[in-house]
């Protein structure tokens, strides 16, 4: 397994921001800390950004994985057919990529041991190019009965399930490796699975950790997902460990609250940093429709194609989108990369990133600003490095 070298880690004392300075094998020193989705983005949207800095981007491909699409691929001669399923995208097979899936299924319930079904481990190391994220295991699910209500959740693995899963996972993909491995942390675990799992990991020397969102926003004024987000930090740095851990965050709802007749809505995706994340994945929308209004409604588009504002912290409604869906997702994209590494700066100004996020109009108004008061991760954790 290929180590990151983690040169110098700065610290917040009131909140899980905190800046560490490493370097990615491909990647120039001061690469994007935001990634780019591969599903929303094509050739020419592509090399339009890689002109700008070509050793800049990650481009991050997530998947949700049945155990029918791995008995169907690993079944599958046409490589067509398995480029397709992986999507890959020939102009970016020398560019920094990662696959990152989340299974929906108990593997355990199918197979006795993981390696059973190693030839889709190989499909999945080798479509993830420079960067090996385990896949995470949907820990429930909610059924619906047909009239569409809601259902007892059903529980689709245990916790000792699970780390016996990563641990597996680990040592199937550090057996053939030379890239970093991360292991998955799902958000839906509860407190004691969080302290317990992440307890494992830093006993394991599994340093490098990702967090599924799952679709959910990364709000600080969130008690019950906030207070997850301020467990696992507490844990990394209490810990003698925590100049070793880097902290991949993914799968995050793009704002907060959206409502089709407002034409603001605050921004979520920006406020990762204050989750602790040292790289930001791609956006992921909750499964919901939007009333009876159809997909293609100018409203829906109105809505889809809402534009990033740094200066303000919410995504605004532009009446007639100058852009395409996929050249919207990605300025987006690079607004945020661009307002992360502005953070940083300033941070480092004072070595407090309340004072700057304090200015911001989103950050004064939501909830009438229970967004900065929720912060008092300092009062919980004194320690320094």
């Amino acid at each position: 397994m290929a180590d990151i070298n983690i040169k110098e880690t700065i610290l917040d004392k009131t909140s899980p921001f905190n800046i560490k300075r490493f370097k990615l094998r491909g990647l120039g020193e001061n690469f994007s800390e935001k990634t780019i989705d591969i599903t929303n983005i094509n050739k020419k949207i592509g090399e339009k950004i890689l002109k700008k800095d070509i050793n800049k981007f990650i481009f991050e491909k997530g998947k949700e994985i049945s155990f029918e699409d791995i008995e169907k691929i690993v079944s599958e001669s046409d490589e067509r057919k398995i480029n397709s399923f992986f999507d890959k995208k020939a102009w970016i097979n020398d560019k920094f990529s990662l696959l990152q899936a989340i299974l929906k299924f108990n593997p355990y319930k199918h197979v006795k041991k993981l390696n059973e079904i190693e030839g889709f481990w190989d499909y999945y190391y080798a479509y993830s190019k420079d960067m090996i994220l385990i896949p995470n295991v949907l820990k429930e699910r909610t059924p619906y009965d047909e009239e569409g209500k809601a259902q007892e959740k059903e529980i689709i693995i245990t916790l000792e399930e699970y780390k016996k899963y990563v641990e597996e996972m680990y040592e199937i993909f550090k057996s053939m490796n030379n890239k970093p491995i991360f292991v998955p942390i799902s958000i839906r675990l509860d407190m004691n699975e969080l302290q317990n799992l992440i307890t494992y990991y830093l006993s394991k020397e599994f340093f490098y950790m990702w967090i599924d969102f799952e679709g959910k926003p990364a709000d600080p004024s969130n008690s019950a997902i906030y207070a997850k987000i301020l467990r696992i930090n507490s844990i990394l740095r209490k810990s003698s460990q925590f100049e070793k851990c880097i902290l991949y965050i993914t799968n995050i709802k793009r704002e907060i609250t959206s409502n089709l007749k407002e034409p603001l809505s605050p921004a979520s995706n920006i406020l990762t940093s204050l989750c602790g994340a040292n790289i930001v994945g791609k956006n992921k929308a909750p499964k919901r429709k939007f009333s009876s209004l159809p997909d293609n409604s100018k409203k829906i588009v109105q809505h889809k194609a809402r534009v990033f504002n740094p200066n303000t912290y919410y995504y605004q409604m532009v009446m007639d989108p100058p852009f395409s869906r996929k050249q919207n997702i990605t300025s987006n994209a690079e607004k945020i990369s661009k307002e992360l590494d502005k953070q940083k700066k300033e941070f480092l100004k004072e070595f407090n990133i309340k004072d700057y996020l304090g200015n911001k109009k989103m950050i004064q108004e939501y909830g009438k600003g229970k967004i900065l008061s929720s912060i008092d991760f300092g009062k919980k954790v004194k320690r320094g490095l």
